[in-house]
C-alpha cells in the first residue's frame, strides 16, 4: 500500500486545482534503433503516465537533424549521439546533457574477405569507410586510428552519408571498403546482405558514451521537476528492461518494425549495447577530449563541465530509491552513477 501511494504522488502533483489530470507534455526525440527502446518500454508499460507525463515520440534519421530540432525548440529531449551534441555545444549552442540511453551499439561492417584485414587498424591507410553525419563511432574511430599511427584525415577517406541504410547499401555494392553503422544496421547486413563485423567501437573504447539525453539549458532549468519526473520514468523503464527480457524485445520489435531475433541478439544475447539512462559525465567529458585531441571540433574554450548536469538524475535516481530501497536493480543503478560522475 505504501509503495502504491509512492509510485503516484507524482502524478498527484501534476493534477490542477479543478481535479482535472493535466500531465505535461514532453516531446522527444529519437532514433530508430533497439538502445533508443526505453522511451517505449516507459510509455507502454504507463511509467511515463503514472509519473504525470505525456510524452511525444519523433523519429529522426540522423542525430544532425535530431539536435537541429532540439535547438529549434521543436523537442524537449533528444537522444542523439554524443558527437552531435557536443559538437553544437562547440559551436555555442546552449544544450545541456542530463541523462543517458546507449552505452556502446555501433561496429564496422565489411565484406566476409575483408574481415580480417580491416581488423588490424593499420590496414585502413588508403581505405573509403561510410558512416552516418556526425556519427558517434566516427570520433572514437578516429581517435584509436590516430593512437594506431593512422592519420584519421589524411591516411584514408571517410565519407558521410544520409543514414545507416546508405551506408550499408554502400559497403554492399563496393562503394566504401568499411561502413560504421550502429544496431540493428550491422546485424541486419549480416542477415540480408553477408556482410560482417570487423570491429565493434566498443573494442577500441570499452563501454563508450554513445546517446545522451540533452535538452536546451533554458528549458531544463525552467522545467527542473518535470524533467525529473520524465527521468524517474526511463529510470523505471530501465529496470524493465533489465528483468523482463522477453517483453522488452516485444515491446522493441514492435516500435521499431524489427525482427524480435535481430532484436534479441543484439540486445541481450551478444549485448551490443545498454540502454541505460546514466548521464556518464565521465565518459561524455572522455569524449570531449577525444574529440578535441583528433581535431573534430572548432577551436573553442567551452568548459564541457558546464553543460553536463547530473543533479536532475541524481535527485530523479534519488526518488525511486526512496520508493524501493532494497530494489537490486536501483540499487546497481546508483553505484553505477557514483563511479561514472
Amino acid at each position: 500500500m505504501n509503495n502504491i501511494f509512492q509510485i503516484t504522488l507524482s502524478a498527484i502533483l501534476a493534477l490542477t486545482a479543478s481535479g482535472t489530470f493535466a500531465a505535461d507534455k514532453v516531446r522527444v526525440g529519437y532514433l530508430a534503433e533497439p538502445a533508443h527502446g526505453l522511451h517505449f518500454i516507459a510509455r507502454e508499460k504507463g511509467f511515463f503516465a503514472e509519473e504525470g507525463i505525456d510524452a511525444d515520440l519523433f523519429q529522426f534519421n540522423t542525430t544532425a537533424e535530431g539536435c537541429a530540432a532540439v535547438r529549434a525548440k521543436k523537442l524537449d529531449v533528444g537522444t542523439f549521439g554524443t558527437a552531435a551534441p557536443l559538437l553544437f555545444i562547440a559551436r555555442g549552442v546552449d544544450f545541456t546533457v542530463f541523462g543517458g540511453m546507449m552505452i556502446g551499439g555501433q561496429a564496422i561492417i565489411v565484406k566476409p574477405e575483408n574481415a580480417g584485414k580491416f581488423r588490424n587498424l593499420a590496414n585502413f591507410k588508403g581505405a573509403r569507410v561510410g558512416l552516418g553525419k556526425l556519427s558517434t563511432g566516427d570520433v572514437i574511430f578516429r581517435g584509436a586510428l590516430k593512437k594506431a599511427g593512422v592519420d584519421p584525415y589524411k591516411d584514408l577517406e571517410i565519407i558521410e552519408f544520409g543514414g545507416q541504410g546508405a551506408v550499408v547499401e554502400a559497403v554492399r555494392k563496393g562503394a566504401v571498403d568499411a561502413g560504421i553503422v550502429f544496431s540493428p544496421h550491422f546485424s541486419l547486413a549480416k542477415k540480408n546482405y553477408g556482410l560482417v563485423v570487423s570491429n565493434y567501437i566498443a573494442d577500441f573504447q570499452p563501454a563508450y558514451t554513445c546517446c545522451r539525453l540533452i535538452a536546451n539549458t533554458k528549458d531544463l532549468k525552467a522545467k527542473r521537476e518535470i524533467y525529473k519526473r520524465y527521468l524517474v520514468a526511463e529510470i523505471r523503464a530501465y529496470r524493465f528492461y533489465r528483468e523482463n527480457q522477453e517483453e522488452t524485445v516485444k515491446i522493441f520489435a514492435g516500435s521499431f518494425k524489427l525482427d524480435p531475433g535481430i532484436v534479441r541478439a543484439d540486445t541481450y544475447t551478444d549485448h551490443t549495447f545498454d540502454s541505460n539512462p546514466d548521464p556518464l559525465k565521465k565518459g561524455t567529458v572522455d569524449f570531449w577530449n577525444t574529440m578535441n585531441e583528433i581535431g573534430y571540433l572548432p577551436e573553442n574554450r567551452v568548459d564541457i563541465s558546464r553543460h553536463i548536469d547530473t543533479s536532475i538524475y541524481r535527485e530523479a535516481l534519488d526518488e525511486v530509491l526512496k520508493r524501493w530501497p532494497d530494489d537490486p536493480v536501483y540499487r546497481e543503478m546508483d553505484a553505477f552513477f557514483k563511479a561514472n560522475n
